[in-house]
């Protein structure tokens, strides 16, 4: 058995990338139609958090993980003790599966990271999970059925997943590897059904993340076709290129009033009795809730929530129940949610341990896959920032870890576009 799992590590890793759309899609069946919290989703994540810190020290023998296991353990006993006794144990269960799933990231970084020489994650199965992940929202759409990306006003579809935030950001983060996938011109018909799939998907969810997350990629890729074309003196190619953005960007302007993209920013505008969109940048209150979705609203309450709390749940986290058992509202700005929920001791374990990796193993090759990877992680941090549920959720996070992983290992080859 460990000379099985030593030969086929990297394909494990692979399959369990695979089923994550899977995964997501048993969950929101879970949460909305059979009414259940513990969804099967979380089951899978959590035993398969386990085989890796397993394997990892008994099959690969990387013994230096049991310091920065045991620290995040102590670290899990202390808050658990903070909810035994100034909660009164109040919801425990909850309180623990929501501290699991935010480490979630931290510790299955620490894992792969360990074997990272043994992990190479091709972008075929990336390519393969943001197609699954496209399929089972666009069929249910296309028969009317499945769940609404939001439950008031807003328009949108989900398929039958259950959180919106939590799949806009896998799809936001992965659709830099579109960009590579293009590179290469074989199966360009399939790819081209992808690309469409992908379009008609983003427009018809309802949010903004990916469509700003395409431009924002759109951007990136552009500046590097521009820089790499004057260096070898491809004029050509920037011209081309630049003309079927044109056109694709007149297309997508055509259709976009039909989408539920610009009907939800059209009804968030008239809710809010803006005429004009610039109008809001001159309002506080009115870039909370147009920009931040009044994410700096919840900021503030939370805020007054952690200060209100004695020292040790400052240290240790507030956890996410209100002494009284009504659940606190999730602020959806990770790095906020992670400092108060969890405390200065959490924040500090949790980030120094990603921190410190980045620092140690980041590389500035120049190739177009590079560049891609790092539009990637690029967006898991501002998406971490302005929406959330990307590095304290683990259907994202492991996606995010990947990606990492690309960027530790990538090489200086193939630097022509």
């Amino acid at each position: 058995m460990e000379k099985f799992i030593k030969n086929n590590i990297n394909k494990i890793i692979s399959i369990f990338i695979l089923i994550s759309p899977i995964l997501d899609l048993l969950t929101g069946i879970c949460i909305h139609t059979l009414k259940i919290n513990l969804t099967i989703g979380i089951i899978v994540r959590v035993l398969f958090l386990l085989f890796i810190t397993i394997v990892t020290i008994f099959i690969f023998k990387k013994k230096k993980l049991i310091i920065p296991y045991l620290i995040i353990g102590l670290y899990f006993i202390f808050y658990t003790l903070g909810i035994i006794i100034y909660k009164n144990s109040i919801g425990l269960f909850f309180e623990i599966q929501n501290l699991v799933k935010v480490f979630y990231f931290p510790i299955i970084f620490l894992a792969l990271y360990s074997i990272k020489d043994k992990v190479d994650i091709e972008n075929k199965i990336l390519i393969k999970v943001l197609f699954l992940y496209l399929i089972l929202i666009l069929i249910p759409t296309a028969f009317g059925i499945g769940y609404k990306t939001y439950e008031i006003t807003k328009k949108g579809t989900l398929g039958f997943f259950n959180s919106a935030n939590e799949i806009s950001g896998i799809i936001s983060i992965l659709t830099p590897i579109i960009f590579i996938m293009f590179k290469d011109k074989k199966n360009i018909l399939l790819k081209i059904l992808l690309g469409v799939a992908y379009l008609i998907v983003i427009l018809m969810m309802g949010t903004k993340t990916p469509l700003l997350s395409l431009c924002f990629t759109i951007g990136v890729y552009l500046a590097y076709l521009t820089i790499e074309s004057i260096r070898k003196k491809k004029y050509k190619r920037i011209i081309i290129t630049i003309s079927i953005l044109i056109i694709g960007v007149f297309g997508l302007i055509l259709i976009l009033p039909k989408t539920n993209f610009y009907k939800n920013i059209k009804t968030h505008l008239d809710f809010l009795e803006v005429e004009n969109i610039t109008d809001i940048f001159k309002d506080k209150k009115l870039i909370d809730h147009f920009i931040f979705s009044q994410r700096l609203s919840f900021l503030e309450k939370e805020n007054k929530l952690y200060n209100k709390s004695n020292l040790y749940l400052k240290t240790f986290g507030i956890g996410y129940l209100k002494p009284n058992g009504e659940e606190t509202k999730m602020i959806e700005m990770d790095y906020f949610d992670i400092f108060y929920h969890h405390g200065i001791i959490g924040f500090i374990i949790y980030f120094s341990i990603i921190i410190y990796l980045i620092i140690k193993n980041i590389k500035f090759n120049k190739t177009f896959e590079g560049y891609m990877y790092k539009t990637s992680f690029l967006l898991a941090i501002i998406l971490s920032f302005f929406t959330g549920h990307i590095i304290t959720a683990p259907s994202v996070s492991i996606i995010v870890t990947i990606l990492l992983l690309k960027i530790f290992n990538s090489k200086e080859l193939n630097k022509d576009v």
